[in-house]
């Protein structure tokens, strides 16, 4: 036998005690090593054979060929018909609208000197939310920007805003 066997006597009943003790713990963990390893392929994409050169063409070719069948407009050969999607326009609810307009004319009416969303709020009367939400959409659609100063952000009608303003007869030329 060993040196530590020999030293120290340790009777067979502890031994079967600890052996069977442990035991539901290492099928606990044998079971989680399982799930997350095993079962879900990690382990075997760890160990696996890298694919030669030409595994690797066939591969890609078949991932063309599928995708090219699935989304091809030209392909007149698959039987199946091709819908276009319709971009839909979002609707604004009049309230929006409302704001929206009333930041505009109040950014066209300052012009060159660049309004803080504050003093927007505080000339419309709308809630600092909806004036953010406001200028977040005339930013969205290019009618006015935001710069960074001291003061804080300000905003500016941009060329678009201005001919947007200029046609709508918010301001003069």
């Amino acid at each position: 036998m060993s040196f530590f066997f020999e030293t120290i006597a340790i009777p067979f009943w502890f031994i079967v005690f600890v052996v069977g003790s442990a035991t539901p713990l290492w099928l606990k963990w044998y079971k989680k090593f399982h799930d997350k390893f095993i079962a879900t392929g990690v382990l075997q994409k760890k160990f696996r054979r890298a694919k030669s050169v030409a595994e690797m063409k066939v591969d890609i070719l078949k991932k063309a060929t599928d995708n090219w069948n699935e989304n091809s407009e030209l392909s007149g050969f698959s039987g199946s018909k091709v819908q276009k999607k319709k971009h839909v326009k979002k609707s604004i609810d009049q309230v929006k609208k409302h704001n929206i307009k009333s930041v505009l004319k109040v950014l066209a009416e300052h012009g060159e000197i660049g309004v803080l969303p504050r003093s927007i709020s505080d000339v419309t009367g709308i809630t600092i939310i909806d004036t953010k939400n406001a200028l977040s959409y005339l930013i969205e659609k290019k009618y006015a920007e935001e710069i960074n100063s001291t003061n804080g952000v300000k905003y500016y009608l941009t060329s678009l805003g201005r001919k947007y303003c200029v046609n709508k007869k918010y301001i003069d030329n």
